[in-house]
Formats: C-alpha cells, structure tokens, sequence
C-alpha cells in the first residue's frame, strides 16, 4: 500500500561496507592527482572531519574533485562483488519496501556500479530510481532536480547518509535529513551538522517509519 512517503538513501557508507575498499582506491590515484595518501593509522582521525575538511587535509584542489572521482569510480566497477551491505539492512529495506515507502538512491557512485551492486545482491526490486552525481558536493543540487522532476512531497521525503554532505545536501533542499553512524563519519561530527534523525543501526529506520510526518493524512 503506497503511502506517499520517500526514503532516499545514500550508497557507499550507508547501503554498502565500501570505506576500506575506497580508501585504497584513493590511494592509487593520489600519485597520479598528486594528494595527500591516507595512513591507516590517519582513518579514525578522518571520521571526524567535515566533507570540507576532509578535502583540504587531502590536498586535493576542489577542481581536481570530478576527475579524481570519476577516476575512482572507474576502478570501483571491478570491487562490486566485494562490497557488503551492513548486517540486518537487507531485512530492514524489505519491511519499508513493504509498508509502502518509496525508496530510491542518490550517490557520488555511478549508476553503474550501483545497478550492478544491486542486482549482485537482489536488491534491484527495492529501488524505484537511481541518480548518480560526480561532483563531491553536487548532492544538493541532483537531489533538488531529483524532487522537481519526480513530484516528492518535501514534507514526506527523507534522505539518509553517513557523512556531513549529506545532511547539507538534505537541508538545503528543504528534506528531512537522517544521518547513519554506520559509515565513514563518526557520530560525534554527524551530531555538529544537527540533523533531523541519527540512527545507530537499521532498525532505528523503522522507527523513523512510525514518526508521525510519514504517515499519510
């Protein structure tokens, strides 16, 4: 039973176990882009950067930013298979996907790769639509064409990440924004950006379900 209610979700970091995967994709280009390699023992230190931060402890010249992910994705399309989703969310999708929710994707990632992660895991009946944006900070402005051109209700659309961007990018656009401590940032940096929601595990997305606002009238 559709109940007029969307739940856009982020890919790498909320839906997928990717962080390891794509900090050694950045490694490998950071010699051909010339920026600054991560150290393992650098990655907790990360978590608490802002997206803004995170650019400029790389060194990586905001103009450089679509090549260096265009790049990255390139080389993500062989890690497909190795990506895991987090314990407990598949169960989670299928409950929302159930009670109506209309659940769609808005990443930095292809839809390529996502599209093949997707039905790698038989996960491509859960998702309505799927937008990719190869710009860091480009979430907001994708998102925001994503709501003109599908008709959202912004009252009842929620968009769920785990990093910084991602609760910009849903407040700018006027959406209640969910941010997830299972990804890259820590909780600690999410709960700067006061975001609508953070949850801790999937299960904390039913609960968002049950909140009034979703509910159709």
């Amino acid at each position: 039973m559709k109940n007029d209610s969307y739940l856009i979700f982020d890919f790498d970091g909320t839906l997928v176990d990717s962080f390891r995967i794509v900090i050694e994709k950045f490694n490998l280009l950071s010699d051909e882009f010339n920026f600054k390699k991560i150290n393992a023992e650098e990655i907790d230190g990360l978590r608490d950067l802002t997206s803004q931060e995170l650019i400029k402890y790389l060194k990586i010249p905001p103009y450089k930013i679509p090549r260096v992910l265009r790049c990255a994705r390139k080389h993500m399309q062989k890690e497909m298979h190795r990506l895991p989703t987090f314990t407990g969310l598949s169960e989670i999708l299928e409950k929302l996907r159930s009670m109506g929710f209309t659940l769609g994707i808005l990443s930095s990632n292809s839809s390529e790769n996502i599209i093949a992660w997707l039905e790698l895991n038989n996960f491509q009946h859960l998702f309505n639509f799927i937008y990719g944006e190869s710009h860091f900070f480009g979430k907001k402005y994708l998102l925001k064409k994503m709501l003109k051109s599908c008709g959202m209700n912004k009252a009842r659309t929620f968009y769920i990440g785990d990093e910084t961007r991602d609760i910009e990018a849903a407040k700018q656009s006027n959406v209640f924004s969910v941010a997830v401590t299972w990804g890259f940032n820590s909780e600690k940096i999410l709960l700067q950006c006061q975001p609508h929601y953070i949850i801790s595990n999937p299960e904390g997305l039913l609960k968002i379900a049950s909140d009034k606002r979703m509910l159709s009238s």
